[in-house]
């Protein structure tokens, strides 16, 4: 079967949509999963082996430039077909997509805008838990409208960059790695110099790496032999290499922690203003899945000693488990 797959952006939105692609190879091994994807995300789609079919660049802009990339996509799509597309997105352009494709099956949901709900013959319901489910729940009532299971099958791979040595110290190591920032200010915690500082003071075994997009300043802290400041110094791919390697990631809502989650990390997400239920690492039923909530719904209100001792648990939880499975 020939599927196509609308999930240009952002990049969470699309690494909670890997792991539905990998439920539909899993379940259907012979099918060829093709993506059309922004331009800035296309090496998340490209390194992850379940997408085996065509990547199709969808380089959206504003004004002028971004009709004429449309267009160009659109006269592109004129000359594929596909047995079945899958329209994740839920918007005009994306609408758009899905009724210029030649397919007899163009399948939406139901919290499709913009008027995208008119390229649709089939429109998915709503998981049991209602518009307050997860991202990825939400994602997976696409299956049984191709007859498969809404259910999620094995991990999501995705082969990251590691030709990158940044500091000699990384080199096997298996680092705390924590993501301050986020997509909006309103989201991000303002606290990880704080934590940072208490974590290394109280273990002696903790190895921690920031990383992320934008530059962050170093923290104060007596400890800068097991701190290793990344922010601005990675790719996209690396920084997925390096959350592979990871004891534990803390981040904000954000891709990176997606990325963690998708790759079977142990993840703590920090949670004000969005929804932990609809936004945090999936499956939070995981036990390695953790998050703290603000009581107010900001970010200052989550109080440094609260995430602190949230983490020393998730450690102390992850080495019983390290030595029971080596018993």
């Amino acid at each position: 079967m020939q599927i196509l797959v609308i999930k240009p952006s952002s990049l969470g939105d699309i690494i909670c949509s890997l792991p539905v692609a990998q439920s539909i190879r899993d379940q259907m091994p012979a099918a060829e999963i093709s993506w059309i994807v922004k331009t800035c995300f296309r090496e998340i789609v490209r390194r992850c082996p379940t997408v085996n079919g065509d990547i199709i660049e969808f380089d959206r802009g504003s004004g002028l430039p971004g009709v004429v990339s449309l267009w160009k996509t659109l006269r592109s799509l004129q000359q594929r077909r596909f047995d079945v597309v899958l329209d994740f997105q839920g918007l005009l352009r994306t609408g758009l997509m899905t009724r210029t494709v030649d397919s007899p099956r163009r399948i939406g949901s139901p919290d499709a805008r913009e008027g995208s709900w008119l390229a649709y013959d089939h429109v998915v319901s709503l998981p049991p838990s209602g518009r307050d489910a997860h991202a990825t729940e939400r994602l997976l009532q696409f299956l049984p409208a191709i007859g498969l299971e809404p259910a999620l099958r094995s991990p999501v791979v995705i082969q990251g960059d590691a030709s990158y040595d940044p500091d000699n110290r990384l080199a096997g190591s298996t680092p705390i790695v924590m993501i301050p920032n986020s997509r909006g200010a309103q989201k991000e915690w303002p606290y990880f110099p704080e934590l940072t500082e208490a974590l290394l003071n109280a273990r002696p075994d903790a190895f921690v790496v920031w990383d992320s997009p934008v530059p962050w300043e170093d923290p104060s802290t007596r400890h800068a032999d097991r701190f290793v400041n990344l922010t601005t110094k990675t790719s996209l791919m690396q920084m997925v290499e390096l959350l592979r390697r990871a004891r534990l990631v803390i981040a904000n809502d954000s891709g990176p922690l997606h990325i963690a989650a998708a790759l079977g990390r142990p993840t703590l997400g920090l949670f004000g203003p969005t929804s932990s239920i609809r936004f945090g690492p999936y499956p939070l039923s995981e036990r390695r899945n953790n998050v703290v909530i603000s009581p107010d719904g900001q970010m200052t209100g989550l109080c440094v000693d609260h995430v602190f001792a949230t983490v020393l648990r998730i450690l102390e939880s992850e080495s019983e488990s390290e030595s029971a499975a080596a018993a």
